[in-house]
């Protein structure tokens, strides 16, 4: 019932928003305010999805040997890290860019939640890493 009520919820919303493959933050401030033609809480599931798309995108760069951020092992970001984190970098932005709304209706949802992410679970500084290799053997 619960993942009936979810896909009923991305169906309208797909038919309402226009198709884009990331969210700009005027969007999600609309949705989220309850301004939207859909109900805030879709905010949460849209970023369930970013979610997903960030930590496959993480997963291959930390493959590489350079991740974007550096979760415990034991455990995976979620949309409770995420939202309050996003929320926080969205705030700061309204008080430091000199147009938000411009800021708003050019930056992604996506873009932003990266950097979220990144000061929630910082990685180690790249010197760190660098010394790590340079003993016997390195």
């Amino acid at each position: 019932m619960r993942r009936a009520i979810g896909a009923a919820s991305f169906l309208f919303a797909v038919s309402v928003v226009p198709a884009q493959a990331d969210m700009a933050i005027a969007d999600y401030l609309t949705i989220v305010k309850g301004e939207a033609a859909v109900r805030p809480d879709f905010a949460v599931v849209y970023l369930a999805g970013t979610l997903d798309g960030l930590e496959a995108a993480n997963a291959a760069a930390r493959a590489r040997g350079r991740a974007y951020y550096c979760p415990p092992e034991e455990r995976t970001p979620t949309v409770l890290d995420l939202k309050p984190a996003l929320d926080r970098l969205l705030a700061e932005a309204v008080e430091r860019q000199r147009d938000f709304e411009r800021y708003a209706r050019i930056v992604t949802v996506g873009t932003v939640s990266l950097t979220a992410l990144a000061r929630v679970f910082p990685c180690p500084e790249a010197a760190a890493e660098g010394s790590a290799g340079t003993g016997p053997g390195g």
